[in-house]
């Protein structure tokens, strides 16, 4: 089979999978869902990828990128570390219990105790997030702009805490949760550990 014609494959096994997971959640799925789905045998599940956590990992990977990459692209773009900040706090909240991207990362969650692989990808994930927060608050500190209570690297990661914690209650539609107000928490955490009111900031998109 010519190279082409196997990144087709994986592709659609790909979009099989995320759509097996959303539908019935990573628990107990199996080769046979993604199968039925994708219109083939399980067998040819299998030739791509001999075994089932290697592709639900590639079917994270799009989720991940955003908020890991694509995140990290755009805070850069921005010259003014408040604005900076400002920015990544409003890129790291779901947009609401119908954003895909960030029901299938707190689905794979539930694989990490299982899986090696998914919790490696899970500290991973975390330290990249962590470490953008933390490069945005020490050139905030270095330009006189923050004035941290504690060192960035303990702000920044507490910061994604949060920022997960709140995340997953607006997926699963928290009544008093919703999108904004887990931004607004967010903000205002960050504005204790740096002394700036960041909720006053306007947003600036880069």
């Amino acid at each position: 089979m010519r190279r082409k014609d196997q990144t087709v494959r994986r592709e659609q096994l790909a979009r099989a999978g995320r759509q097996v997971l959303l539908e019935r959640g990573a628990v107990g799925i199996r080769v046979k869902d993604i199968a039925d789905r994708a219109g083939i045998a399980p067998s040819s599940v299998l030739y791509y990828y001999p075994r089932i956590e290697e592709l639900l990992l590639e079917v994270s990977r799009d989720a991940i990128d955003r908020y890991a990459e694509r995140r990290s692209r755009q805070v850069r773009l921005l010259d003014d570390p408040t604005d900076q900040l400002r920015l990544a706090i409003h890129l790291g909240v779901p947009t609401g219990p119908d954003d895909e991207e960030s029901r299938l990362l707190y689905e794979l969650d539930a694989l990490t105790g299982s899986s090696p692989a998914f919790a490696m990808m899970t500290t991973s994930f975390f330290d990249r997030q962590a470490l953008l927060y933390q490069y945005v608050l020490e050139r905030g500190v270095d330009q006189g702009r923050f004035q941290l209570t504690q060192p960035a690297e303990t702000v920044a990661r507490g910061l994604v805490a949060l920022e997960d914690g709140l995340g997953l209650q607006v997926v699963l539609q928290h009544p008093g949760i919703d999108s904004a107000e887990a931004e607004r928490i967010l903000l205002r955490y960050v504005g204790m550990a740096t002394a700036v009111d960041l909720e006053a900031v306007p947003l600036v998109e880069a």
